[in-house]
């Protein structure tokens, strides 16, 4: 069933704070959740079924011709839309996702390449190349079906490329000026040709809603140059550069203004109500003050209550760095929930599988010594990423870049399995259960602008396809790699004390015993393991991080827990799907005593991964 057509309101006046119909209810711990982060541009369209799957196994069977070609394609719009995501709902169920969060879909200028949906025109209405306001209301009606929460990803600090300043030497129209302390004048609006006009009268001219036409509301101060606070400086203070200028070209709104802020806070409640998500991501925050950000926070949990969302999820991207993302996370409700653990966390987390880094830095982030451990060590305040469409801080790669081993699509998985099964709301990023390998280096000489667009490859066929292809799709949901990880989520999603210690437990690396009883942490390269603990229930795990040779050891487990002779059931090993017409082994592990430790033992393939309870 349609919803019925909704016409995007021109002012604030218009808008409807009324919710359609009985909210759907919040999940009681976020942490039980595992997250599937996708672009709407470049995920689905729907028309799969009229294209080939790719081929793994002739990789170049649908390689573009024109490799230049195709890299410019990867600045455009490819033709995903919100349709197409509900079709894969169910593809989507099976991978054992339970919240979908999908990348901005709110109006961009018609005379622009913003396929990424960051570079809002139209705050009150879907983009047309996505699809319609009724299309998201039954995108999100269908997830809800599925027992599914979907997240929508929100800007609240800064428009779409809707003005031109005024040069300050001519008077003439340019897009940008460097940055100053003082504002600079706005020379007028942009058309739906890109052109200068005195005021927007179409839908597709400067920006809308109405209110949005005042130039007081922008800060006017010309684009950053000057990315992150020096180290005297006070990295909360709201007169920063990064605070006050614009990101690149898009435009940065003066939400010191109480009337702007007033007016994003309207603009998102109107979203909540009109579509029924369960949260919202938020863009940029490190742009937005605190005072602001709270204000914003609060506002959005108190609508959400009164309309019977109880836990409605307000998830931040924090730019540089834990201590600045510390700032914005107050455990007493007063700004965001959580936040995106980008950056350094995902580098450690990819380090570590790929023994490239001792295993003790990635679980040194869970200390409380650490900026943020504290917070991660509750497992609710961070949302663990692997691959993402940013890759802020680090190399714009995704995990399986240049990763050309025989064993590369179950290390893949066992990245997100690692994800699965460490404290935090885990995120998968689309495309990751397909082994995607986007990466900036794509054997282009010299230097290539806008690299992040190598990690936003379409995956439903369109002409930027994944592994430089065009005319095919990626969803296989018998790919090496997405049958792991729907193993292994479905493990963690149980609703037995299996699953629950694994998304609510405590967290504990584990040791190795070597022949001689010496007992130690893990080095890079060798099986890492780890347990979580919830009342008197352990799960234990480990991976081998040496992706060409196998590896036993002994692993210590919680003596009180435990007593020689007991056995740990194996519920996952990696090798099982090697060859799918043996089935799943019924396999134990005997709990034994050595040098005064209980222990198991564990042999792992190269970058196999067992789950044991």
């Amino acid at each position: 069933m349609r919803s019925t057509p909704i016409d995007a309101p021109r002012s604030l006046r218009d808008v409807t704070l009324e919710p359609p119909a009985r909210a759907h209810p919040s999940p009681s711990s976020w942490r039980d959740q595992v997250i599937y982060f996708l672009l709407p541009d470049r995920f689905s369209d729907g028309l799969e079924s009229e294209r080939h799957l790719f081929d793994r196994d002739d990789p170049t069977r649908f390689r573009v011709g024109d490799i230049s070609a195709w890299r410019e394609e990867g600045m455009k719009f490819q033709g995903g839309c919100l349709r197409g995501i509900t079709s894969k709902l169910d593809y989507l169920k099976r991978l054992g996702v339970t919240t979908l969060w999908i990348g901005p879909v709110w109006r961009q200028r018609c005379d622009l390449e913003t396929y990424h949906g960051y570079a809002i025109q139209d705050f009150l209405d879907v983009d047309p190349r996505f699809g319609t306001v009724e299309d998201l209301r039954d995108l999100v009606r269908s997830a809800h079906e599925r027992d599914l929460y979907v997240l929508l990803d929100i800007v609240y600090n800064h428009t779409g490329n809707n003005w031109f300043y005024a040069d300050p030497a001519t008077g003439r129209p340019v897009e940008t000026l460097p940055y100053s302390p003082f504002a600079h004048s706005i020379r007028g609006w942009r058309s739906k040709d890109g052109t200068v006009v005195d005021l927007p009268t179409d839908r597709d001219a400067g920006v809308w809603p109405r209110e949005f036409q005042d130039p007081s509301w922008y800060g006017r101060r010309g684009h950053i140059t000057r990315w992150d606070p020096d180290y005297w400086e006070n990295l909360l203070h709201p007169e920063n550069e990064f605070r006050r200028g614009d990101v690149f070209e898009l435009k940065s709104l003066d939400l010191g203004n109480p009337d702007v802020l007033t007016a994003v806070t309207r603009v998102y409640q109107h979203w909540l109500a009109v579509t029924d998500c369960d949260g919202f991501r938020i863009d940029s925050l490190k742009h937005v003050t605190r005072a602001a950000s709270r204000h914003f926070s609060s506002a959005m949990r108190e609508f959400a209550e009164s309309i019977g969302k109880e836990n409605f999820l307000l998830l931040g991207e924090v730019a540089g760095g834990p201590e600045m993302a510390r700032e914005y996370l107050e455990i007493w409700g007063r700004n965001i929930d959580a936040v995106l653990d980008i950056g350094q966390p995902a580098s450690r987390l990819a380090g570590m599988v790929k023994g490239f880094i001792d295993p003790r830095v990635f679980f040194e982030h869970f200390d409380k010594n650490e900026v943020l451990g504290r917070h991660r060590r509750t497992g609710i305040y961070h949302v663990s990423v692997l691959d993402d469409h940013d890759m802020l801080g680090r190399e714009k790669s995704r995990f399986s870049a240049g990763n050309h081993g025989a064993h590369r699509y179950v290390q893949a998985a066992h990245a997100v399995g690692v994800q699965l099964t460490t404290l935090g709301i885990p995120c998968i990023y689309y495309g990751t259960e397909q082994s995607f390998d986007g990466t900036q280096d794509n054997g282009v000489a010299g230097e290539v602008s806008y690299l992040d667009r190598f990690v936003r490859e379409a995956m439903f066929g369109g002409r930027f396809g994944a592994f430089q292809t065009e005319g095919c799709h990626f969803f296989d949901p018998a790919h090496p790699t997405y049958t792991r990880i729907a193993a292994i989520a479905a493990i963690r999603n149980r609703a037995d004390r299996v699953g629950v210690s694994l998304r609510r437990g405590r967290q504990y690396p584990r040791e190795l015993v070597d022949r001689g009883g010496g007992v130690r942490l893990p080095q890079q390269g060798e099986i890492v393991p780890w347990a979580r603990i919830h009342h008197d229930q352990e799960v234990v795990m480990a991976l081998n991080t040496h992706g060409a040779e196998r590896r036993t050891t002994e692993i210590t487990i919680d003596r009180s827990l435990h007593r020689p002779g007991d056995r740990f059931r194996v519920l996952y090993r990696g090798s099982w799907w090697d060859d799918e017409s043996r089935g799943r082994p019924v396999e134990e592990v005997e709990v034994t005593e050595r040098h005064g430790r209980n222990t198991i033992r564990v042999d792992l393939a190269p970058a196999d991964m067992v789950i044991c309870a």
